[in-house]
C-alpha cells in the first residue's frame, strides 16, 4: 500500500472497488474483529478496505469450550463477508470512499443482490376524485399528508380547502377557506402533521404557517417573514428543512437549510442559483424542481438537483453520509415539448414589463430525474424522463436502502407518499379530473 493512501474503516459494510478481486483476511484487537478486504489488482499497492464486527468479553470467554465458540463465530463472520464480497463483485455497483464518505455507483441497468425480492407490486386499495361525487372532487391536488392511522390530508391550493379521508378512503372532514384572517389561507403550497399531532400548512402569500389540531379546528399562526420558506418538511424531533430564496447583488439564489423547531437556522446543506438578473435565462427544466430531498426515519436527509443523477445523504448538522449516484443515458427535450411548454408559460399571468417567454433557455437534453420519494425505511422511486409505453407514463427507478439500483418501474402516476407499505399517487382521469390513488405495496422475486 503506497504511503498516505487512505484506508476505510466501516463498521458493518464493506468498501468496493470496481475491477478488483476481494481477498480476506482477519485481525482481531480491542475486542473487534476487523475484516480485512483486499481488492487484488496484482500488485503489491493493491487498494484495501475494511469493515468491523463488534465484540466484547462475553463473546470471546475462555476455556475450551469458549475457544471453539470463538472459532465458530470467526469462521461464521468469514463466510458472511465472503458472501457480501462476491454479491458486490459480481453485480455492477461499487460502493467507493471518497473523503470519507461511501458512494454507492449504480450502472445504467438494475443490480439487485443475489435473491433479493425485486418486482415491486401495487394492489389497489381506493380511489378519491374523479368527477363522481363534489365533496371528493378537487381543484387541484397539491400535496398530502398521511397520518399513522391512515386518514390522508389533501390540500387544494386552489379552494384553500383540505378533506381528510380515512384509510379505506372515506371522507371524514373538510376545513379552510380562502382569506387573511384567523385560521385562512391565501395559496397553501405545503401540509405535513408534526410531531405534536398538528396539522401544519405553507400559507405562501399570508406568508405564514398555520396550525389545526387533527379535527380541522385553527390553533394559531406562525410568520414566516423574513425566512421565505417552502417546501418544509419536519423529522420526529420537531426540526425543520426547508428552502430560503435570496436576493443578493442581483442574484437569486436557494438555499435548502435546517432549522430548530423554533426556526432558528442551523446549518445550510446546499445553495443553487437561479437567476443572475444581469444575464436573466432560465432553464426551465432545471427549475422545475431545481432542489428536492425528503426524510426517513433515521432523521437523514436525502437530497438531490436534477442536473446530475447523484442523491446526497446528510445528517441535520450538515454532514454527508453518503452518496447514490447511477449511470444514465439523457433524454432529449423535443420540438414538441418545447413549444407544449411555450404554451403553458403564455397562459401564465405575467405582472409587470419581465417577458418570461425571452428568457426561457431550453437545454439539449431532460434533467437525470424529475422527484423522488424516500420512504421510512429509506428506499426511494426516483422518477425519471425516459417514457414508457402508454401515455403520460414515466419510468421510475428503484433504490433499497443501502442505495443499490434494484429496480424500474413504468408509471403515469406522479407519487406523493410511500409509507407504511402504502403508497399515494395523482394522476388525471380520462375526464380530465384529478385523482388520487392509494395502492398496497409488496414485493416479489
Amino acid at each position: 500500500m503506497r504511503t498516505g493512501e487512505a484506508r476505510v474503516a466501516i463498521e458493518g459494510r464493506p468498501t468496493y472497488i470496481p475491477g478488483l478481486e476481494p481477498v480476506l483476511s482477519v485481525k482481531s484487537f480491542d475486542f473487534r474483529l476487523w475484516i480485512q478486504v483486499a481488492f487484488s489488482n496484482g500488485q503489491e499497492d493493491s487498494p484495501q478496505s475494511f469493515f468491523c464486527l463488534r465484540s466484547d468479553h462475553s463473546a470471546f470467554g475462555k476455556g475450551p469450550r469458549m475457544r471453539q465458540t470463538k472459532a465458530l463465530r470467526i469462521g461464521i463472520w468469514i463466510l458472511a463477508a465472503a458472501a457480501v464480497c462476491v454479491s458486490v463483485a459480481r453485480g455492477q455497483t461499487g460502493v467507493k470512499p471518497a473523503d470519507g464518505v461511501l458512494v454507492v455507483k449504480n450502472g445504467k441497468r438494475p443490480s439487485p443482490p443475489a435473491g433479493a425480492s425485486t418486482k415491486l407490486v401495487l394492489e389497489p386499495i381506493y380511489t378519491i376524485g374523479g368527477g363522481d361525487s363534489p365533496e371528493q372532487d378537487f381543484s387541484s391536488i397539491s400535496r398530502i399528508a398521511v397520518n399513522d392511522d391512515g386518514t390522508v390530508f389533501i390540500l387544494d391550493s386552489k379552494e384553500s380547502l383540505i378533506k381528510a379521508f380515512d384509510a379505506k378512503g372515506r371522507l371524514l372532514l373538510s376545513f379552510g377557506k380562502k382569506g387573511q384572517g384567523p385560521g385562512e389561507l391565501n395559496t397553501p403550497i405545503g401540509i405535513l402533521i408534526s410531531p405534536a399531532k398538528e396539522i401544519l400548512i405553507e400559507d405562501a402569500l399570508n406568508r405564514r404557517l398555520a396550525f389545526f389540531d387533527m379535527k380541522g379546528k385553527f390553533l394559531r399562526h406562525q410568520s414566516i417573514v423574513g425566512f421565505g420558506l417552502n417546501g418544509i418538511k419536519m423529522d420526529a424531533k420537531g426540526r425543520i428543512v426547508a428552502i430560503s430564496m435570496n436576493f443578493e447583488n442581483g442574484r437569486v439564489s436557494n438555499d435548502v437549510k435546517t432549522y430548530d423547531p423554533d426556526l432558528k437556522p442551523r446549518r445550510t446543506l446546499t445553495t443553487l442559483e437561479i437567476v443572475n438578473m444581469g444575464k436573466p435565462r432560465i432553464d426551465p427544466f432545471s427549475l422545475a424542481p431545481a432542489l428536492l430531498y425528503g426524510l426517513d426515519d433515521q432523521d437523514r436527509i436525502f437530497m438531490g438537483h436534477s442536473k446530475g443523477y447523484s442523491i446526497r445523504i446528510f445528517d441535520f448538522e450538515a454532514r454527508l453520509l453518503r452518496t447514490i449516484e447511477r449511470e444514465f443515458d439523457p433524454v432529449p427535450v423535443t420540438k414538441e415539448e418545447k413549444e407544449e411548454y411555450l404554451k403553458t408559460l403564455a397562459r401564465m399571468p405575467i405582472q409587470g414589463s419581465m417577458n418570461l417567454k425571452e428568457m426561457v433557455v431550453f437545454p439539449d437534453f431532460f434533467p437525470a430525474y424529475s422527484n423522488f420519494i424516500v420512504n421510512r425505511d429509506g428506499r426511494l422511486i426516483v422518477r425519471t424522463y425516459e417514457k414508457g409505453v402508454a401515455a403520460k407514463e414515466y419510468f421510475h427507478d428503484v433504490f433499497d436502502p443501502d442505495g443499490r439500483y434494484i429496480s424500474r418501474i413504468p408509471l403515469r402516476m406522479e407519487i406523493l407518499v410511500w409509507r407504511d407499505e402504502k403508497l399515494y399517487g395523482t394522476e388525471e382521469n380520462e375526464d380530465g379530473y384529478k385523482i388520487l390513488k392509494c395502492f398496497r405495496t409488496r414485493w416479489e422475486k
